[in-house]
């Protein structure tokens, strides 16, 4: 009788807390002239239970729904690049993010008829390490209260933008020659995700720092031009540097999502 029992509420609790893997209710459509172009909420987000993307392209919908973060780990016809679609959604109550990246998954090849395959392709990337004379990265001593914000474009005496006061957070200004990236209590995940763009390849983190850290860091990206008189050192210089960080050139194993056909024109409903 008690196994029985056991094995009713092990049963009882799996259907308390499963979520289907569809949205309850979702609209996809092509953007009228006035979509203005913006993703917002969903799991970890401040509307957790209702996710829109205006002026979206499939490609970013796709972005989304399989955590891609390299342009190499897509291919598609053109269109899946260039067509602007508008999506709102209400998510499942108590969703996390790997479910709500199911589900629209779920929804895109519902509503697009899309064929999908996968494949693995090794792809270049950085990998972020510790250099030979160790960090210099301390851990944060912030406690979070409720943030006080600064004055919009608030810099403080170094040049960086002024981040809430007692908030765990981060930001980045970007001049015509050179890139600030602040952040306070912040795992090194948030610098890495920052630094996608300038590095212009993904970054793995390989550090072992598991940490939240207070950290500056004042880089040139590659793609601005230098400063005659007070240049920024190179991201690969300003993370040695700076933080005593390496990034260390590296290959690593990525999911390729390929269409291999697919609607343009979507079933709304």
């Amino acid at each position: 009788m008690r196994l029985l029992l056991s094995v009713l509420s092990i049963t009882l609790c799996a259907a308390q807390t499963s979520v289907p893997l569809v949205f309850e209710v979702a609209s996809v459509r092509i953007s009228g002239p006035q979509s203005r172009r913006g993703f917002d909420g969903g799991p970890g987000s401040r509307n957790p239970e209702r996710y829109t993307a205006n002026a979206a392209r499939l490609v970013d919908l796709l972005y989304s729904a399989y955590g891609l973060i390299d342009s190499q780990q897509f291919s598609g016809p053109g269109w899946t690049e260039s067509e602007l679609y508008d999506v709102s959604a209400k998510v499942r109550a108590g969703a996390t993010k790997e479910q709500f990246q199911k589900m629209l998954q779920a929804l895109l090849v519902e509503r697009f008829h899309l064929k999908i395959h996968h494949e693995t392709k090794m792809l270049p990337v950085y990998e972020l390490t510790v250099s030979k004379n160790g960090p210099k990265v301390k851990e944060s001593a912030l406690t979070a209260t409720d943030p006080v914000e600064p004055k919009l474009g608030e810099v403080d005496r170094d040049g960086f933008p002024k981040l809430p006061l007692g908030a765990a957070t981060a930001a980045m200004r970007n001049t015509p020659d050179r890139s600030q990236l602040v952040a306070q209590q912040q795992p090194l995940s948030t610098m890495v995700t920052m630094l996608r763009s300038a590095a212009q390849r993904p970054i793995i983190d390989k550090t072992g720092l598991t940490g939240l850290y207070d950290y500056k860091l004042e880089f040139l990206d590659p793609r601005m031009k230098p400063s005659e008189t007070n240049p920024a050192p190179d991201l690969f210089t300003a993370l040695q540097d700076q933080m005593g960080l390496r990034l260390v050139d590296a290959k690593a194993p990525f999911d390729i999502v390929i269409v291999d056909s697919g609607d343009k024109v979507p079933t709304e409903n």
